[in-house]
């Protein structure tokens, strides 16, 4: 898992036991934090994949939006994706108790944490799955705004 973050434990732990389910050619595989997939690590493998993640831009900071306003991020989402040329099949994260909704996702293959983390990020995620090369998937969170050490930081021009 990630570093330390803010969230709340309740939150934290919904991500935890959420099921991203990937709509995969050879059918829907069920991923979990921490439960190696052969299944999904087979579909790595056949697709040369370093790495993967699974981001989605619904629901920007664990606020409930319109299916429009998903729809749309999401579109972004995917556009922003095509431009890095990296591939993807569709996903959905899942509440196994039912109490959030239903949100589109997207497996990213080939992609680096890095690129991952910059990526949800950028949509306002406050965490998202990365698979590394072991296949054992990790959930990591986004800090949305960066850390003040102290008073000169405040004045500073952001650094990107």
């Amino acid at each position: 898992m990630s570093t330390p973050n803010n969230l709340p434990a309740a939150l934290s732990h919904a991500f935890e036991k959420a099921i991203y389910r990937v709509h995969s050619p050879q059918g829907d595989i069920d991923v979990r934090i921490g439960q190696l997939n052969s299944t999904l690590n087979q579909l790595l493998e056949q697709e040369n994949s370093r790495g993967a993640a699974i981001l989605t831009a619904c629901n920007p900071g664990a606020q409930i939006c319109s299916r429009a306003f998903n729809d749309a991020v999401q579109e972004t989402l995917l556009r922003d994706l095509q431009k890095q040329n990296l591939h993807w099949l569709p996903a959905v994260n899942l509440d196994p108790k039912g109490k959030w909704p239903d949100e589109p996702s997207l497996l990213v293959l080939d992609i680096s944490l890095q690129q991952a983390r910059w990526q949800a990020r950028l949509f306002k995620q406050l965490a998202f799955v990365y698979i590394p090369t072991n296949g054992k998937p990790e959930l990591h969170h986004v800090q949305q705004r960066l850390p003040v050490s102290n008073q000169a930081d405040l004045n500073s021009p952001a650094p990107f």
